[in-house]
């Protein structure tokens, strides 16, 4: 009981979902757009290497550059010793040490703080990397909820309002999964549906289920077994019959038959029902037909007939005529006429579609038989009853929707006329073909209709389904080229240099007075000097160069090509999901080939859109 309890209920919410709303043939997926990305993302921190002094290792070339000052300044001292003493040597000699020994020593603090430097800018650049990545994780999270709350199911509408459906191809559980999307808003609005079901596979069955659900009258009826006893004449006048029993056995005929055969099933049955008080049904025709042959026996019980009606139809055997041609049409539609009497008949059951048609109420009525024959002239007499009421308009125009599934043997001709009658009584019309083949090729595009192709698993149909949706230009990509390159340059320089000056002056000087008074008194003097100069200067200069550079570059390359192919491939129809679609129509803004899904459990998934999808731009 629980289980049967939360069924009903789960039911009930689909029903509650499925028969609200606006007309839908099904919902379209459109995948969410890509996250926008942060303007920064392509731009990450870049590391720079900083030069290192230490690269190289120049300690070898330090060493022998060291030697070789040492050499010189011990020159030097020795030369500086012989010319301006051992006082002067000795100083030179303490500032030359004084040199060589700071010289590596500031070479390996210069070594260190470098390595100080680049510890320090890794830090700075670890802690770039972590801010960027940061800034990138923090928009895209932002954009995963704007995105979490877009719509992706979108309902499916036509544009154009087409009078008409030809829907080609699937399964049972998909037709039902459409029946169910399509008329669930109608019947939910107050519309009228009624469905011929020739397919045997009780594609309405689902959509009866909803609508018990919703407190909709539903109303089904079995044939030929609600018509067996009932009054073929009801609503009719005998021409009326006659003429639409002449169309049912006129679409059994291949094309090309004669078309005088026509007018002989017409003033055959036309002739007989005349003759008949009512009920006139099924047997009570074929025995009258019988009469007609000469070959009716009334039997103890009296038979169908009565003295009247077989007096009546004895005086109508001359009219008729004896020809070959008329006795042979005679015997095969007195056949036809006793194969209907001896199906099952179902009492009580109504199969009028006139007296079913009614506002907010589905409608079911199936043919099923266990004689093939039989099964393929209950669907024709169906099918011609409902067009011959259209054409008297017993229905309310714009009443709803009319449904005949498993329309394939019924004709392009009757499909046709269908098709305008119900345009002309204002009722949409719904053509469901198990096959697309060569007869029901005629029909697929014709004027003010949608077409839907659904699962489609023979090659040579889906193949004629995929040129009719047609082909168009794609860009094919049919090369892609990439191309890293990384340049890494590194230089390194040294120089030494050295210099030695020494320059010597030598200077004298000599010089005297005489000085005179008179000739008794008298003086004289007398001067001399000497100077040496010695100049000694020396100089020494090292320089260590290091340059590192790194060049990345990458070049990508697509190449596109211009194809004329399938807008939808065949293999792509052969196996679509039982629910999937491709809906081809020309509405207003041109043709238009739409994917979708019929499901009507969709209605339950989350981010479902109650308005169509924007028009693309």
């Amino acid at each position: 009981m629980g289980d049967e309890h939360g069924t009903n209920e789960v039911g009930a919410q689909l029903a509650g979902r499925v028969f609200t709303g606006e007309e839908r043939w099904g919902w379209e997926y459109v995948e969410p757009s890509a996250l926008v990305l942060h303007h920064s993302a392509s731009s990450p921190p870049v590391w720079t290497e900083p030069s290192n002094p230490q690269a190289g290792g120049r300690s070898g070339q330090s060493d022998g550059g060291s030697t070789k000052g040492v050499g010189c300044a011990i020159l030097l001292v020795i030369g500086i010793g012989v010319y301006g003493g051992a006082v002067y040597g000795l100083v030179l000699l303490i500032a030359l040490t004084l040199v060589f020994t700071l010289g590596p020593l500031s070479r390996a603090a210069a070594r260190s703080a470098a390595r100080r430097r680049r510890e320090r800018l890794v830090k700075e650049y670890q802690g770039q990397v972590a801010a960027w990545q940061r800034v990138i994780a923090e928009h895209d999270a932002q954009q995963r909820l704007l995105a979490a709350d877009v719509d992706i199911w979108y309902p499916l509408r036509l544009e154009s309002q087409p009078s008409r459906i030809d829907v080609f191809g699937g399964t049972g559980n998909g037709w039902a999964s459409l029946l169910a999307t399509v008329c669930g808003p109608l019947l939910g609005a107050g519309q009228a549906v009624l469905v011929l079901d020739f397919s045997q596979q009780s594609v309405a069955l689902e959509l009866a289920g909803l609508a018990a659900h919703r407190d909709v009258p539903v109303t089904h009826a079995s044939l030929p077994a609600a018509t067996v006893t009932a009054d073929l004449l009801a609503g009719s006048t005998p021409e009326e019959l006659a003429e639409c029993f002449a169309e049912v056995l006129q679409s059994m005929r291949p094309d090309g038959a004669e078309v005088d055969l026509h007018t002989i099933d017409t003033d055959l049955i036309e002739t007989t029902a005349r003759a008949l008080a009512a009920p006139v049904t099924y047997a009570r025709l074929a025995a009258g037909l019988r009469v007609l042959l000469r070959i009716y026996e009334p039997g103890e019980d009296g038979g169908p007939l009565s003295v009247q009606e077989v007096t009546a139809l004895t005086r109508a055997i001359d009219l008729v005529g004896q020809r070959e041609r008329v006795q042979d049409e005679l015997r095969y539609v007195r056949g036809l006429m006793e194969s209907m009497a001896k199906a099952p008949a179902q009492a009580g059951a109504s199969a009028d579609p006139a007296t079913l048609w009614r506002p907010g109420r589905l409608a079911v009525l199936a043919t099923d038989d266990l004689v093939e024959r039989r099964k393929d002239l209950t669907d024709r007499i169906a099918f011609f009853q409902l067009l011959h009421q259209l054409r008297q308009r017993r229905f309310t125009a714009g009443a709803g929707m009319l449904v005949i599934a498993g329309a394939d043997r019924l004709g392009r001709n009757a499909l046709e006329s269908m098709a305008r009658q119900a345009r002309g009584a204002g009722i949409r019309l719904m053509l469901l073909f198990e096959h697309l083949r060569e007869d029901t090729v005629k029909i697929v595009g014709g004027s003010d209709s949608a077409t839907v192709l659904m699962r489609i698993g023979n090659g040579n149909e889906a193949r004629d389904a995929a040129q009719f949706v047609g082909q168009g230009y794609k860009f094919l990509v049919n090369q892609l080229t990439k191309q890293v390159g990384e340049t890494l340059t590194e230089g390194r320089g040294s120089s030494y240099g050295e210099q030695d000056g020494e320059s010597t002056s030598h200077g004298s000087n000599k010089g005297g007075s005489l000085s005179r008074s008179g000739f008794l008194n008298s003086t004289s003097g007398r001067s001399w000097g000497t100077s040496k100069t010695l100049t000694t200067s020396l100089s020494h200069n090292w320089q260590d160069t290091v340059n590192t550079s790194t060049a990345k570059s990458t070049t990508q390359g697509e190449n596109l090509s211009r194809v004329y192919e399938f807008t939808v491939e065949p293999t792509q129809l052969q196996a679509p999901p039982t629910t999937g679609m491709v809906v081809v129509e020309a509405g207003p803004s041109g043709r238009r080939v739409v994917f979708a899904d019929c499901n009507p459990g969709i209605t339950g998934l989350p981010r479902l859109s109650t308005v169509p999808r924007p028009a693309l731009t």
